[in-house]
């Protein structure tokens, strides 16, 4: 293979950068632009192929972590739980409230009552088709005076749900909420089967991509693909095998020596040596959470409308 086609097929690999390529072929004394035909080598390459075992190193993980939706705290059972399970919504790369379990939704002129409509046959692992009866449960699992979910607070305004036959849900709210979609894509607020109660969390039973073989709290989770998964395009993996490695030198290790595929938390001192690695990919993402800035106004400076605007204007939102 000549020094040309090693270089190109690195690139089409994502081995090397697009500056790389270019450099070390002129380096060869070659002219080189990156022509279309090379372009689409590169989207060729970069098809999702299925089948193999994904392993990840996840930061997070304690022998207490639980698989109950309502009580997820470590990076790696939030991690599992969207592999196995799915919510109503999704909130997507670019903050946008997407239809997930839920096909659709509206609301009334007042945003006080919303109506989501279901996706119908759509199955849990365990065979049952997912009703409203069970998206029901999985919200109400959260709203119990004895609940001790952490999403408890986001769903106060909920008065009442109600069920309009076995693919709609109705949610009636205290006041307007122009927003409810976006609460119901939280990630504590997936949709389980009705009637799931102690133990039974531990399980794992979903409508996700893969379905939980084997959870360890803390050490471990093992799962296979789920061959009747309704998404399309989605869950490429025949496995994926989830690891606790809390230790930033350890994760970064088995990544260097191929014990994991993928690590989440890339020490910041260390990054810029991690980008010249052959072979490793490093990725920076906008996440989808963000943080709540509260002012009170019945408190200076905060009651000073040029005071908040200020400090709003104060962020660089590109950084």
């Amino acid at each position: 293979m000549s020094e040309l086609s090693k270089l190109t097929k690195m690139f089409n690999q994502n081995k090397i950068s697009r500056r790389q390529f270019i450099t070390q072929v002129s380096a060869l004394g070659l002219a080189v632009t990156i022509s279309p035909a090379l372009l689409a080598g590169k989207a060729r390459a970069s098809v999702p192929k299925k089948g193999g075992r994904l392993i990840i190193g996840m930061t997070g993980g304690s022998t207490t972590d639980s698989m109950d939706p309502g009580t997820l705290t470590s990076n790696m059972n939030q991690n599992v739980n969207w592999q196995i399970r799915n919510s109503l919504v999704e909130i997507d790369h670019n903050f946008n409230a997407i239809p997930e379990l839920a096909e659709s939704w509206g609301a009334t002129p007042d945003a006080k009552v919303w109506t989501f409509k279901l996706r119908k046959g759509i199955e849990f692992h365990n065979g049952k088709t997912m009703t409203s009866e069970d998206v029901i449960y999985s919200i109400n699992h959260h709203l119990g005076e004895e609940s001790k979910s952490a999403a408890k607070g986001y769903l106060k305004s909920i008065t009442n749900i109600k069920a309009d036959g076995k693919n709609e849900v109705i949610f009636e709210l205290s006041g307007g909420s122009a927003d409810f979609p976006f609460i119901l894509g939280d990630y504590h607020l997936t949709i389980c089967p009705a009637g799931t109660k102690g133990p039974e969390w531990e399980k794992g039973v979903g409508t996700g991509g893969y379905i939980l073989e084997n959870w360890e709290p803390g050490v471990r989770a093992f799962a296979k693909r789920n061959p009747n998964y309704w998404k399309e395009g989605r869950a490429h993996f025949d496995e994926i095998d989830t690891l606790s490695i809390v230790d930033t030198n350890a994760r970064t290790n088995a990544l260097k020596t191929g014990q994991i595929n993928y690590m989440d938390r890339v020490e910041l001192k260390t990054v810029h040596l991690m980008k010249k690695m052959p072979g490793i990919n490093v990725s920076a993402i906008t996440r989808t959470a963000r943080y709540a800035i509260p002012m009170r106004l019945d408190q200076r400076p905060y009651g000073d409308n040029n005071v908040r605007t200020a400090l709003k204007l104060a962020l660089n939102r590109e950084e």
